[in-house]
């Protein structure tokens, strides 16, 4: 029966399974090993099967198991937890003043992972949907005693060059003036190598607890300039593509104080900020968001003012991300994530997870993919299997798969 089904029917139904029956499909024979290593069908299945299939990846760290827990979760009302794509996180941090892997950002498939534990901050690029990992090499400019620097990591994914990236700015903690360090590292090169900040940008500053957003093929990273008096706050960008900085002005009517009044994110396929005020104290506690987009990418003009929500009784904790339908999702003081309606300001889901720390929580949209395949297998990883042999599975387990997978399909494109 399989000799019946063109081969780009197969094609066209392998790039709309998950990663993990991927993973043993490649065992089948050679061809579907070469297919599913090959790039072309990497960005078939990671189009194909995340299009569908809007999910969210949440990392929380229990106290009391003393391990980090990542969960997908569907975009759905209820925020039910994806139970096909359960995660085993590989890796322990070592140390007595980090519990947790920060995380840099998680883009296609990919999370960047920072243990700020070793001394030049050891980062790892994990897949794990298909359970792979790169360890990446010490940069040029170390961090040792002789200097006080601020680092900042940032990820993302090159188009043009189809390779994942891994950007260390280097600020000098004492001299705020001083131009900062900038290195690029690349999966496909597996080096750093040392990048110019340009002379007509401003020194921003980062601070290293500020999360990153990846949108339209640029990282973005709320920053300020430490050389004025008064605090200008801006968005400072970082083009994957061409490598270049670049700055983009916040809402004319925002008036910040601080840093973390304000978060960058996606609104409705936008770039967007969160301005948050939040008051709490034992007895008493009111939170206002403002949520803006930029309705026209990089420029200021066209910021527009989504939505407003109020709570004056009580502070609902630090915005995450909103939801592609308008819904904010934000994290407590006791580690609580829970998602507001826009519309009806009260909230449609809540998750006491327990005793965890409130910083550790991430949230952010995810998008399984075939990357980093040729790495290493993950350290806890108890499924590997021997790949490319031609006796495959047997004629049993083939004909179950053409009863699940490839006769219901074919017999549905013929009616």
């Amino acid at each position: 029966m399989a000799s019946l089904i063109p081969d780009e029917l197969i094609v066209e139904i392998l790039s709309r399974l998950p990663s993990k029956s991927l993973l043993r499909f490649r065992s089948v024979c050679k061809s579907w090993l070469s297919l599913i290593s090959s790039t072309e069908f990497r960005l078939m299945h990671f189009h194909n099967f995340n299009k569908p299939n809007p999910r969210h990846l949440l990392r929380r760290f229990e106290l009391r198991e003393n391990k980090e827990v990542y969960t997908v979760h569907l975009d759905d009302q209820h925020f039910t937890v994806d139970a096909e794509a359960p995660i085993k996180f590989p890796f322990k941090i070592v140390g007595p003043d980090i519990y947790c892997y920060k995380i840099i950002g998680c883009c296609n498939g990919v999370v960047c992972l920072c243990n700020a534990n070793t001394t030049d901050e050891e980062v790892i690029l994990w897949n794990p949907s298909v359970r792979r990992n790169i360890t990446l090499v010490p940069p040029i400019f170390p961090n040792n005693y002789w200097y006080e620097l601020i680092l900042v990591l940032g990820f993302g994914y090159d188009t043009t060059s189809d390779d994942y990236k891994v950007v260390r700015v280097a600020n000098d903690g004492l001299f705020f003036f001083a131009r900062p360090h900038v290195e690029i590292y690349t999966v496909k090169t597996a080096v750093w190598r040392a990048v110019t900040f340009p002379d007509d940008l401003r020194c921003f500053s980062i601070l290293p607890n500020q999360s990153q957003v990846f949108f339209n093929g640029s990282l973005h990273w709320i920053a300020c300039d430490p050389m004025l008096e008064v605090s200008d706050y801006s968005i400072m960008t970082f083009d994957m593509s061409t490598e270049l900085f670049g700055e983009i002005q916040l809402p004319n009517d925002l008036e910040l104080e601080s840093m973390t009044e304000v978060v960058v994110t996606v609104v409705e396929e936008f770039l967007g900020v969160i301005y948050s005020c939040r008051h709490s104290s034992s007895w008493w506690g009111s939170s206002t968001y403002v949520i803006w987009a930029m309705k026209e990418y990089k420029n200021p003009a066209t910021w527009t003012k989504m939505h407003t929500m109020y709570y004056p009784d009580e502070d609902v904790g630090r915005a995450l991300q909103v939801r592609s339908n308008g819904d904010l999702i934000t994290v407590s003081n006791y580690g609580d994530v829970t998602i507001y309606n826009r519309e009806m300001c009260h909230y449609v889901y809540t998750s006491s997870m327990g005793l965890m720390l409130a910083d550790s929580i991430f949230f952010e949209r995810y998008q399984e993919s075939l990357a980093l395949l040729d790495a290493e297998h993950d350290a806890l990883d108890e499924e590997r299997v021997e790949e490319g042999h031609d006796e495959g599975f047997d004629d049993e387990w083939l004909a179950r798969y053409e009863a699940t997978y490839l006769i219901p399909l074919f017999d549905e494109r013929e009616l």
